[in-house]
């Protein structure tokens, strides 16, 4: 969703398609260009809202000389052709690039500790980072047996961060404990040891919020991106109804943030630990009232990033929506991938190992290089 200038210098507005719209490739009278519906910036009202929850910017002539005040508008100048490599505008209304680093799935062996491996990890992180997330199973249950000295240990290496630390559980960390000491003391653990965790920090500069009936839940906006973490594990020792519950509440507190914060984010990330599965179903369908519904409806970017498979997993099309991307990070003692945020709504993907690398997002997603493939190929922008 944006504004875009053609090789023949016109300002056309794009949006997503309608699923519906899609199947019938019906744009209503607009331009149909791949997936999306575009219309003439000149037929929209000169003070058009680019962007929702800010102030309405309307296109200016340009002045033939650079400002030394930046507008960050368009002009309607026209350029010569689309730029193959995307060209990003500048920020808006101040907004910076969105920088954060993602680890999971350790430390499970203690030469771990002992080879310094998983405390370099974390020391390592640099400092451009505004915070950090550890997408849970930070144990090997057959190593730790649920000790609580290693929960506690974890906590001490994650305290190396210079920036603020969210984690979520992950299903080694509570309820693989079951043949120890128990899921339910396993779940105490966790709780005793990283429930409030990122309080340690400095008090952060964006609001804070907690799902009352499940505080490792969080959400919070910064830099209209609204982030949602919550705690999705998938395990044959999850009680069926407890898990059941789970989803529904947090499928719920979910919707709320984002009606709550609506008008005020440009794209969503959400934070958990398991893949898309039959045991989770109910939280991601699009059939059932799931978060894919809603990102059908949203028709902005939406990154799930998660761990559990030890491997670096890509899906465009997450759930067959074209703004709806998901990373499985690989985890265990890999490098935190670095997640650079551009204008609120554009990802980009470093693995920081010289050799991983997306298919996704080397131009960024959601699909900046293809819009202008497509500019090229359709003439008709």
């Amino acid at each position: 969703q944006g504004v875009f200038r053609s090789h023949r210098g016109t300002l056309k507005r794009c949006d997503w398609m309608a699923i519906g719209s899609r199947k019938n490739k019906n744009c209503n009278g607009k331009t149909e260009l791949g997936r999306m519906c575009c219309e003439e910036c000149s037929s929209m009202s000169s003070t058009s809202n680019i962007r929702g929850g800010n102030k309405d910017q309307s296109v200016t002539e340009s002045t033939g000389n650079p400002s030394t005040h930046p507008t960050g508008l368009p002009t309607v100048s026209p350029l010569e052709r689309p730029s193959i490599t995307p060209v990003l505008p500048p920020n808006e209304g101040g907004i910076k690039d969105v920088v954060f680093y993602v680890l999971g799935d350790a430390p499970y062996q203690r030469k771990e500790f002992d080879d310094d491996q998983f405390p370099k990890q974390v020391r390592d992180i640099p400092n451009d980072s505004d915070f950090v997330f550890h997408v849970g199973d930070m144990q090997r249950t057959k190593t730790s047996l649920c000790n609580i000295t290693w929960y506690q240990h974890v906590a001490d290496i994650l305290r190396y961060s210079t920036s603020p630390v969210f984690i979520t559980p992950g299903d080694n960390d509570w309820l693989d404990c079951e043949p120890y000491i128990g899921a339910k003391q396993g779940w105490a653990h966790w709780k005793n040891t990283f429930g409030f965790f990122d309080s340690y920090w400095q008090p952060p500069k964006f609001k804070l919020v907690r799902q009352p009936n499940l505080l490792e839940n969080v959400s919070f906006l910064y830099q209209r991106v609204l982030f949602v973490v919550v705690h999705l594990v998938s395990d044959y020792f999850d009680i069926e109804s407890e898990r059941k519950y789970r989803h529904t509440e947090q499928l719920k507190w979910t919707k709320q943030q984002i009606a709550i914060n609506e008008g005020f984010f440009d794209s969503i990330v959400i934070i958990g630990h398991s893949p898309p599965s039959a045991l989770n179903r109910d939280f991601f369908s699009a059939k059932e009232s799931g978060i894919s519904e809603t990102v059908s409806e949203l028709g902005i970017p939406v990154v799930y990033i998660h761990g559990s498979g030890h491997k670096f997993v890509e899906e465009e099309q997450f759930n067959k929506l074209d703004n709806f991307l998901r990373i499985q990070i690989p985890g265990r003692t890999s490098n935190p991938v670095k997640v650079t945020i551009k204008n609120s709504n554009v990802f980009f993907f470093d693995f920081r190992d010289g050799n991983t690398t997306t298919q996704c997002c080397e131009n960024g997603w959601p699909y900046i290089s293809k819009l202008n493939d497509a500019m090229l190929q359709y003439g008709s922008l």
